[in-house]
């Protein structure tokens, strides 16, 4: 069997290890010849993910197919809408937050209060609408804290576009008490949940990700629950994760709400490569082959996931390529350092990520500080 994987990232390099590692062949279309799948996985076919002739070329080849990112055209994917996993129409939710903070609240799913500013709307009387301060997002395309404002001022409202081609979403803004991620593996009548993870972000990016969470066992069930009842009711065959916050907004109600949704393997996931049984790369390769998922069982322990950005590269005084890890010679509870093979190191750029285990999460975390500390040649 042949599994497709639009997009050669990191992400698709690790759900094709995965793929090869159960016996079974892998296609990737990706057009940068320099990604991480080109680099390191071997032949890749090059083209556009919204090429026709490219899609057709590589759906001829491929007997399924899942995508490592949802900011894809959707359109040149409807005549090869039978072979993708998560489905068409899960994709075209998840990468429209019109359409997936609307989906969101009509099944009682528990976003942040929002209002929703259509393509060509005015945004500057949305906002005034709604009230400062206020997060304003845009419908499309946005990540790691692109395309996202904080509005607190009419100032700082007069430097946003007075409308948008796909539209904005303008949220509340929460007193955070802490960002949570569930991953949903769901099969033909079948679904397992992994363990809730703690997020905690800098800048905008994910920088570590912390299992088990540390958060009121109340919310990591309701945060599991949610995320099953949201992939059942989009009907998904591979992959959902769910991100969710916890956080007070206007009333003072301390709530769990659900903040968008990504239909694939997920940078929050990685730490599931030691942490579980079985991981996120690992259960989707088995749904895609028809396989039912294996429960994503926890080891004992506490487990510290954290991104390797590209001023670690720059602290080592490397442009990109490898990096130097004779400074993790002896770093207590360190299991993977995995380098993304990315020869361009740019500021805020995901090179790579590193996983420690602790006789509980807050070892787990100490460690994998240190263990970046040692690489970047910081001591504290």
């Amino acid at each position: 069997m042949t599994v497709g994987v639009l997009g050669g990232g990191q992400l698709g390099l690790m759900l094709a290890e995965s793929v090869l590692h159960l016996g079974h062949q892998v296609l990737v279309l990706e057009p940068d010849e320099q990604s991480p799948c080109a680099l390191r996985l071997g032949p890749v076919q090059h083209g556009r993910t919204d090429d026709p002739h490219a899609l057709s070329t590589f759906f001829a080849q491929v007997d399924v197919a899942t995508y490592d990112s949802e900011n894809l055209a959707a359109a040149p994917l409807a005549p090869f809408a039978d072979k993708l996993r998560p489905s068409l129409r899960v994709l075209q939710v998840s990468q429209d937050r019109l359409q997936e903070k609307a989906f969101l609240a009509e099944r009682g799913f528990g976003p942040v209060r929002f209002v929703a500013v259509p393509p060509g709307a005015p945004l500057h009387d949305a906002v005034r609408a709604f009230g400062l301060p206020c997060i304003v997002k845009t419908a499309r395309l946005g990540y790691d804290g692109k395309g996202q404002w904080r509005v607190t001022s009419d100032d700082q409202l007069s430097m946003l576009p007075e409308s948008g081609a796909h539209g904005f979403v303008v949220e509340e803004v929460l007193s955070l008490t802490a960002e949570l991620s569930c991953i949903v593996a769901r099969g033909r009548g079948h679904a397992e949940a992994f363990p809730v993870f703690e997020n905690l972000h800098a800048h905008h990016i994910l920088d570590l990700t912390v299992l088990p969470a540390r958060v009121d066992v109340r919310w990591q069930q309701q945060a599991r629950t949610t995320a099953l009842e949201v992939a059942s009711s989009l009907d998904v065959t591979g992959l959902l994760t769910v991100e969710f916050f916890v956080g007070k907004g206007r009333d003072g109600i301390e709530r769990l709400f659900v903040n968008e949704l990504a239909p694939r393997v997920h940078n929050s996931g990685h730490v599931t490569r030691k942490a579980c049984a079985h991981s996120q790369f690992d259960v989707l390769a088995q749904l895609l082959v028809g396989l039912s998922p294996s429960p994503p069982v926890l080891r004992p322990g506490g487990f510290c996931m954290a991104q390797l950005l590209g001023e670690v590269w720059s602290a080592q005084g490397r442009a990109g390529g490898p990096l130097a890890l004779d400074g993790l010679e002896g770093a207590e509870g360190l299991e993977e350092v995995y380098l993304y093979g990315k020869r361009d190191a740019r500021q805020g750029r995901k090179m790579g990520h590193l996983i420690t285990h602790g006789p509980d999460a807050d070892a787990a975390v100490a460690r994998a500080l240190a263990a970046r500390r040692a690489l970047e040649g910081r001591r504290s």
